[in-house]
């Protein structure tokens, strides 16, 4: 089963969600055209489900120290949404680009259900598309869509030299040529986990607190080794007034396996 890279923050007087909303694109980053996509006719109806809420927090009782560390790990944060988008499925940054340009009565509020749902199917409604006609793949982004679980077991059966990266937690699955590939995620998303390991690197070196200070080195270690488990123990000894859990984690989004 493979895991979400999620992001999630607490501490004495903060808490925020995991995974906030995806980037909500914006309509004038390209010419408008008329989009040939279709739109289910009740999105207007589906967004208006859901109520936007601010979130709030007393911050007064961080330091200036603890507001500089947590300022680097919510913008640490934001790449985790970047990789969960591509996770849920590998078309969603070239769809999010497409809708960009979209326009129409429905384009804005599709954008938006979009940004809510983090890609084109509906988490309300088992997962049935509201922008296209596209059937959502079981194995989301892990794997390649047209890859069942047969084929998958049958791989490993034949290469059992293969068993651990492909069932590994931190791998995708790719196809090479004719072949089946597993790609670790610090592959995968580099693009994405290098930033976010200089900006944990960049908090261990604002804060004064020894745990946090650990935790925060061997887990921007772990996004470029994919080796976890140093770092989810120094989690356990985390004692600080800013608690974080940034790193691969839910399985839920595997269809296949999770």
């Amino acid at each position: 089963m493979k895991s979400a890279l999620l992001f999630c923050l607490a501490g004495l007087v903060l808490a925020t969600g995991c995974t906030s909303p995806a980037e909500t694109p914006s309509a004038e980053a390209q010419p408008a055209k008329a989009q040939e996509t279709p739109i289910v006719p009740d999105i207007e109806q589906r967004l208006a489900k859901f109520s936007p809420t601010p979130l709030e927090a007393d911050l007064s009782s961080l330091s200036a120290e603890d507001r500089k560390v947590l300022d680097l790990l919510v913008q640490a944060s934001q790449y985790m949404n970047e990789i969960f988008l591509r996770q849920v499925w590998a078309g969603n940054p070239a769809l999010r680009e497409e809708m960009k340009s979209w326009n129409g009565k429905d384009a804005e509020a599709a954008r938006q259900y979009y940004s809510l749902n983090f890609g084109p199917w509906d988490r309300l409604d088992a997962f049935k598309p509201f922008i296209g006609t596209q059937a959502h793949p079981e194995g989301a982004g892990y794997y390649p869509e047209d890859m069942t679980k047969q084929e998958f077991e049958a791989w490993v059966a034949k290469h059992p030299a293969d068993k651990d990266a492909f069932l590994s937690g931190t791998t995708v699955i790719r196809r090479e040529g004719g072949n089946l590939k597993a790609v670790p995620y610090s592959q995968a998303y580099k693009e994405q986990l290098q930033p976010a390991a200089k900006l944990l690197r960049e908090a261990a070196a604002a804060t004064s607190n020894a745990s946090l200070k650990k935790f925060l080195e061997l887990r921007a270690k772990a996004f470029e080794t994919d080796d976890y488990f140093d770092s989810d123990m120094a989690w356990m000894d985390l004692d600080a007034p800013v608690e974080v859990t940034i790193g691969p984690y839910e399985t839920y989004e595997d269809g296949l396996f999770g």
